[in-house]
């Protein structure tokens, strides 16, 4: 691996020639092998990904900033790097300081548009998902992934470039998009900061805003989180990269799912974030309306068409032109009228009831349903060219029993919004309460839980709602051993080791003992206050920080154990991830006594 000089990059933004790039000088370096830029400025995690994508053959250039990225590409820009310096492909995160990723991909994608860039972040939500893909991201990975994915995508990224042979590279790369002025070689162009929105971004001189530095997500606010759609399990991931794709196309789309799992917010937010946001989105249920009424509320009618019909009426599809027409529940549309829709989604013409001369109109159709459309189709009750039709893209939402680790984030929005909607100040759930939620089936999905959230806000007596205070149903269908079993009592079972420490809070660092120290005491919690009393009548401060690596070091040690060395059988016993787990190792200096390869 190759770890580019930042600072360098950072004080001299025009190069002379006599200062050349930083050759590769890993072993795998060869004319044959493609060069993956990294960039992240988290210094464990990019070593971890450099030794993967090393392993995995590639010859990788490491940045700490993607401002330092940035200087290099611009240095090719200005034709004073030769073009053959470009990589095959940039991995990088997105907030880092002085300069975030969406800016610099942005950027990169005005000047190299068939570089591609690979987005990683830990702010995995459905804005982070979607402005990646508004910038020209080949591809989202939400943090934690697993690395065997991340090659493969990586490889999947250097393939989809056109007219590149990645055994050729250095001979054969991107087109290069220069806006350079003839007389002025030395001006860079530097993107400026980027908003939620991505846009067009002309070379600019003017200095860059600092990016947050990315840390863990937390339960969204009310107000933070406009769509309503919350999720870092895996099943949604997938939700947020389909819509980051799909907004910007005009595409059908189909959105599957049991009712309440959202598939409104989603229609909708596939078109807050498309071309025709400006233009009406139109919803409409086709279970709720009566059949006979049904043409008429699609395609309107004329004058004197039927009886009661005293003025001429603009059909939904009149009303949504140049928008979006979201079609809820399709599978209850009856067979005529699915005649009718098949034809509008043909040609985009239509006649209203009654009348004679046809409407065009340039209208997006989303549809959705929670029955199985292909099962309607062979029973006769759905036409199959109109299914063929709608089933452009399916887009199936998971249901919440599915993505549990979803529901402490979903639980807060929602309680924070009831507060806000009752006016009074946001309740939060004991763990215990907690637990039995993540235990209930919520057949009913996020609408019924959204409706409990609402339900305790009213009903719970106390700023914290206990297990006592859950509605009925949900105590009623949980195991008595989750809502009777107080929730410190089942993790005191589960962590045995006792933390011991020394007057100074401290372990000494090194090599995983095959028996560590164990405690025959039930209580773990007593060892770990008499060292936090002792701590602090010595005078010390900053405990918290002294104590997590120690408490950290002390459930690695018995999980690497457990699982004799293996890592990813102690990530699962921890409940981590395989990256997490190997950054932990070396932010503790650790080594595990069955040191087995890294991909075991």
């Amino acid at each position: 691996m190759t770890e580019y000089n930042d600072n360098r990059a950072l004080h001299d933004h025009q190069p002379s020639s006599d200062q050349p790039i930083p050759a590769p000088t890993d072993k795998h370096s060869s004319p044959a092998a493609a060069t993956l830029w990294l960039i992240d400025d988290d210094a464990a995690l990019r070593l971890i990904l450099a030794d993967t994508f090393e392993d995995a053959g590639l010859t990788v250039i490491s940045f700490t900033q993607a401002q330092a990225a940035w200087t290099r590409l611009n240095d090719i820009l200005q034709q004073q790097t030769p073009a053959d310096q470009l990589p095959d492909v940039i991995l990088t995160d997105i907030r880092m300081p002085m300069m975030d990723g969406l800016s610099f991909s942005d950027w990169v994608h005005q000047h190299f548009p068939q570089l591609p860039i690979v987005i990683m972040t830990a702010h995995s939500d459905l804005s982070s998902a979607i402005s990646s893909y508004q910038t020209g991201a080949f591809e989202y990975l939400p943090k934690p992934f697993d690395l065997d994915d991340a090659v493969t995508t990586i490889y999947k990224a250097i393939h989809y470039q056109p007219h590149t042979d990645v055994k050729t590279k250095n001979t054969s790369k991107p087109a290069v998009k220069s806006d350079a002025t003839p007389n002025e070689p030395n001006k860079p162009t530097e993107p400026t900061g980027h908003t939620n929105q991505a846009s067009k971004t002309s070379p600019t001189t003017a200095p860059i805003k600092p990016a947050a530095k990315e840390t863990s997500p937390t339960p969204p606010a009310a107000t933070d989180n406009p769509s309503g759609i919350i999720g870092q399990s895996q099943a949604m991931q997938t939700v947020f990269r389909a819509i980051g794709r799909l907004a910007h196309s005009p595409i059908t789309v189909l959105i599957t799912g049991e009712s309440g799992t959202g598939k409104e917010l989603v229609a909708s937010a596939l078109h807050q974030h498309s071309p025709r946001r400006q233009q009406p989105f139109i919803a409409l249920n086709m279970a709720a309306i009566p059949h006979d009424l049904i043409e008429s509320e699609l395609f309107g009618h004329e004058k004197g068409a039927f009886t009661g019909a005293t003025t001429t009426r603009q059909g939904r599809f009149e009303q949504a032109n140049g928008g979006t027409l979201f079609l809820d529940e399709i599978g209850d549309m009856p067979f005529s009228t699915q005649t009718r829709l098949l034809r509008v989604l043909a040609n985009g013409e239509f006649y209203r009831v009654g009348g004679q001369q046809p409407v065009k109109v340039d209208v997006r159709i989303i549809a959705a349903t929670h029955q199985h459309l292909e099962a309607l189709v062979k029973q006769g009750k759905f036409r199959e060219d109109l299914f063929y039709r709608l089933n452009v893209i399916r887009l199936p939402l998971p249901p919440l029993r599915t993505r549990r680790e979803d529901i402490p984030a979903l639980a807060s929005y929602f309680m924070q919004r009831a507060a806000k909607q009752m006016n009074t100040a946001k309740k939060h759930l004991h763990p215990a309460a907690l637990q039995v939620m993540q235990a209930f089936e919520w057949r009913g999905n996020v609408r019924q839980l959204e409706n409990v959230c609402l339900w305790l806000t009213v009903m719970a007596t106390g700023d914290t709602v206990m297990v006592e205070d859950l509605p009925p149903e949900l105590l009623d269908s949980v195991p008595a051993d989750i809502t009777q079993q107080p929730p410190h009592a089942a993790r005191s079972s589960q962590i045995p080791p006792q933390i011991n420490m020394n007057t100074q809070g401290s372990i000494d660092s090194g090599a995983i003992s095959p028996n560590p120290p164990m405690t025959t005491q039930t209580d773990w919690q007593q060892p770990l206050a008499a060292w936090a009393k002792q701590a602090l009548q010595t005078g010390e401060t900053d405990i918290l920080q002294t104590a997590t690596p120690e408490f950290e070091r002390v459930l690695l040690t018995a999980a690497l154990n457990h699982s004799g060395g293996k890592k990813i059988a102690a990530a699962h016993l921890l409940g981590w991830g395989r990256n997490t787990l190997t950054r932990k190792l070396q932010q503790l200096n650790l080594t595990p006594v069955q040191d087995q390869n890294k991909y075991h």
